[in-house]
Formats: structure tokens, C-alpha cells, sequence
């Protein structure tokens, strides 16, 4: 049996496309409407691949289907940069497979991050996650300051729900409000991507 071996490449948006996909050609139609790029989000998937369902791809079918259940029920898989949960299988095949096959190691990237950056406008877009965040707590703290004993109750309870909210918002939306995340990206990116002219994720 011939095994296929994905080739990868990026769009305009940050969203990863194999090039061995059997939906390729429909995947890189330029001009689309609305309608079919609503389509294209649920193609972006090993699972809407032929090889997959033949299972002759460099991944076997059974791997695919473990990385899958991983990604909608865990949070292994996110972005280095902010932390929001990779939503599109794809950029995750291009991480294992850059890791695995050259041994070379990927950053993980959401579109949103991989266009800031490539925009040249992602430290104004962390700062205002960051501002995000800690916006969440800003109640519990002015409830701290007041003098009354009960607020105190208050703003535990408050903190709780935000912190409980955050979970079910990066769990069900893919989007992290978790302050650590947002300063381990600002690491990540001072290290890797602060002082490069051009980046090329691809």
C-alpha cells in the first residue's frame, strides 16, 4: 500500500491546509462566499480526507482519531502565544508531522496570533487580552477595598465564578482569558518571534 505523506501550507487567515488533501482544490478556491467558507471550517480535517478514510495516509487512521478526541476534550493542544485552544486539526497534523518526521520543533498557533503577528501587531493584541483578563477580577477587587465584612464573602464568591467561567470559556469557545497563559505567550514571543523582520510559519 502507498502511504501519503501530507504537505502543508498556510492561507491568508493563518489556517493551515494540507496540500495532499483530497478536498485540496475546493479547500484553496479563491473568492468564496460566505456560505462556502463557513463550509470550509468543517473540512479543515483529516477526517474529511479520502486517505483518511482509506487510512493511506502517513498517520494512520487510528492516530488521527486519538489526536481528534484529544483536541475537542483537552487542552494539550493550544496556542503558545495566548493560549487559546487550536480549534482546526490541521495545524496540529503539521505540528506532529514537522516534529516527527524532520524532528524540528513548531510553535502551535491560533489564526488569530499567527495573523497578529504576521500584521506586525501582536503586542497590541496581547495587551488588550491581557486587559481582558484581569478585567474579569476587577469587581472582586473593588469589593476587597470596601470596608464591609460581607464583601468579603462576596468577593470570594466573585472570584470563584469568574475563575470557573474562564474554564468553560476556553473549554467551549476556545478562547483563554488565564492571565498565566497571556504572560507565558508574551515570554514565548519576546524569545522566538520579538526581534525577527519576517516571520514565516509555513
Amino acid at each position: 500500500m502507498v502511504v501519503v505523506d501530507p504537505s502543508f501550507e498556510i492561507d491568508e487567515k493563518g489556517r493551515v491546509i494540507c496540500q495532499s488533501h483530497s478536498n485540496y482544490p475546493n479547500l484553496i478556491k479563491p473568492n468564496k462566499t460566505y456560505l462556502e467558507e463557513l463550509q470550509l471550517e468543517t473540512l479543515l480535517t483529516c477526517k474529511s480526507c479520502s486517505h483518511y478514510v482509506n487510512d493511506d495516509c502517513y498517520f494512520p487512521k487510528s492516530e488521527i482519531d486519538k489526536i481528534e478526541i484529544d483536541r475537542l476534550s483537552r487542552s494539550r493542544f493550544q496556542c503558545n502565544l495566548c493560549g487559546n485552544k487550536i480549534d482546526r486539526m490541521l495545524t496540529i497534523m503539521q505540528k506532529i508531522y514537522f516534529e516527527v518526521k524532520f524532528n524540528m520543533k513548531m510553535p502551535l498557533l491560533c489564526c488569530s496570533c499567527y495573523q497578529n503577528i504576521k500584521n506586525d501587531k501582536f503586542p497590541e493584541y496581547l495587551r488588550r487580552r491581557i486587559r481582558e483578563s484581569l478585567l474579569f477580577y476587577t469587581p472582586s477587587v473593588f469589593l476587597l477595598i470596601n470596608p464591609y465584612p460581607f464583601n468579603l464573602i462576596v468577593a470570594f464568591v466573585y472570584a470563584l465564578s469568574a475563575f470557573l467561567l474562564k474554564i468553560i470559556i476556553k473549554q467551549k469557545f476556545h478562547y483563554s482569558l488565564f492571565l498565566v497563559d497571556l504572560l507565558n505567550g508574551r515570554k514565548f514571543y519576546k524569545k522566538y518571534f520579538k526581534n525577527k523582520k519576517s516571520v514565516d510559519l509555513s
